[in-house]
């Protein structure tokens, strides 16, 4: 099968459902159409990977071979590894851009954005001797606080700092002015 992520989605849900799913519930969860699960499912029974059986007249049943349990561990097994290059090759672009900060002798920074890099880089930050004064986010991304460091809206962003950090893009519609320098530390288009 061309498409692994739809493999996996199906292998998985054919494995949770134990034989209680139909085609419609599958596609649901794939986000596709009953005409391209019904292809896989059939091209997955060829390949030995699912065993269709009739348990109703009107309804088959599916069930997860040995062997597409093994494909289900290979698929994510795979998945985790591109994403922790993708991952490592994300982190390495923020620290030698976080890292521009300390040769510029920056004393403050906030940061916009709740990501998965997030508390790495105020970690990163306080580690060099940069003081972190807020995160900001949108809306009700992120917590309270973090680090003992509070967390507001970016619509009530306060120059108080040197640097902004922004690890994600402030959404345009929201037509915030930030008064001082930014850093952009995510992968741009």
């Amino acid at each position: 099968m061309e498409d692994q992520f739809l493999e996996y989605q199906i292998l998985s849900a054919v494995d949770k459902a134990e034989g209680k799913l139909t085609q419609k519930d599958i596609a649901k969860r794939a986000g596709v159409g009953v005409a391209s699960v019904n292809f896989a499912l059939r091209l997955l029974a060829v390949k030995g990977l699912i065993k269709i059986s009739k348990g109703n007249p009107r309804r088959l049943s599916y069930h997860l071979t040995p062997r597409g349990l093994f494909q289900k561990s290979v698929l994510a097994y795979n998945f985790v590894k591109r994403q922790s290059l993708i991952y490592e090759e994300v982190r390495t672009l923020l620290v030698s851009k976080l890292e521009q900060l300390t040769s510029e002798g920056v004393r403050a920074a906030s940061i916009y954005g709740w990501t998965p890099l997030t508390e790495a880089s105020v970690l990163y930050l306080i580690s060099k001797g940069i003081e972190v004064i807020s995160l900001y986010a949108t809306g009700s991304d992120a917590p309270a606080h973090c680090n003992r460091i509070p967390c507001k809206p970016i619509e009530q962003f306060q120059a108080d700092c040197d640097v902004l950090v922004l690890l994600e893009a402030i959404p345009r519609q929201l037509n915030v002015q930030i008064p001082v320098r930014t850093l952009i530390c995510y992968p741009q288009a």
